[in-house]
């Protein structure tokens, strides 16, 4: 779908946003069909991650990327050793070397940041990122949703009470650019439970307007798209006032780089959105899509 030269018209020439409690100007031209970007990706660096920096980028390359922000598994209290000087020694070797077209940022996913706080701030300040994830994928005092088998509908309403009453503390903390695959919860159940709307409009609102106020954004996760559609979600983050977004494929693998990202410019698209978020040195710019 292109836009017709009437809605590339009605575009702001000028984008006023929050960063890091600055109000930033930045002026965007309208480059439709020209930037494609996978914000959600893992290496070797993340304990499910298959594949280093090296294949990412030659995959990224093949599927007609132009930015790859690798974002690898930092889960506060899981125990499991996160080499950071390691990683990012090896991202700035893959960055001087690359010879692809495509623009390599270093970003980190977040998890669990609330249940450690000095943990979380140890792990943001570690080295230079250009982008973080902030995501949930516990519940404090237990397991990842993942181990977390609610065998009855009550109880997994129960764990999403809780998952949206412990959220407003991790935007309070703030310390990550968009929050990450929001219907986690429910990917892995295996409950008739597919979304979050309506039953959960109410505490949706007031978790996008805690971002929107903060200068935060959401993702559009792309993996488990078809299971756990987004589409309400994302109309309901924009009627909310919500800007930024940001799209990724979540891939572990390199084969999985950049899948499923175009068809997320277009679901955007659909929504209304006509820019799509990038960061670079924890700064957000809009690109037109």
């Amino acid at each position: 779908m292109v836009p017709d030269a009437s809605a590339e018209m009605a575009l702001p020439a000028k984008l006023a946003h929050v960063n890091n409690g600055r109000t930033l100007f930045a002026l965007h031209e309208w480059r439709y069909g020209m930037f494609l970007a996978d914000y959600h990706t893992h290496s070797t660096f993340s304990p499910d991650g298959r594949d280093g920096f090296p294949a990412m980028l030659e995959a990224a390359r093949g599927t007609g990327l132009t930015e790859l922000c690798v974002t690898d598994h930092r889960d506060i209290l899981s125990g499991r050793p996160f080499l950071t000087q390691e990683r990012y020694d090896a991202f700035l070797t893959e960055r001087a070397m690359n010879k692809t077209d495509v623009k390599l940022l270093l970003g980190i996913e977040l998890g669990e940041a609330t249940h450690d706080l000095t943990e979380a701030e140890e792990a943001v300040s570690a080295v230079p990122y250009d982008f973080i994830i902030g995501s949930y994928h516990a519940l404090k005092g237990e397991r990842d949703f993942y181990h977390l088998k609610c065998e009855t509908e009550d109880e997994l309403h129960q764990a999403l009470a809780r998952y949206f009453a412990e959220l407003p503390e991790l935007i309070a903390w703030g310390k990550f650019d968009v929050l990450g695959h929001l219907n986690y919860p429910l990917r892995y159940t295996a409950l008739p439970v597919k979304t979050l709307l309506p039953r959960y409009g109410d505490e949706l609102r007031n978790v996008f307007r805690l971002l929107r106020d903060a200068g935060k954004g959401i993702e559009l996760n792309m993996s488990g798209q078809k299971k756990l559609p987004f589409k309400e979600i994302l109309a309901l983050w924009r009627e909310c006032g919500g800007e930024i977004v940001t799209v990724g494929s979540d891939g572990h693998r390199a084969a999985d780089v950049g899948r499923g990202v175009a068809e997320g410019f277009e679901l955007l698209r659909d929504v209304g959105f006509r820019f799509v978020a990038a960061y670079e040195q924890r700064r957000v710019r809009f690109e037109g899509i």
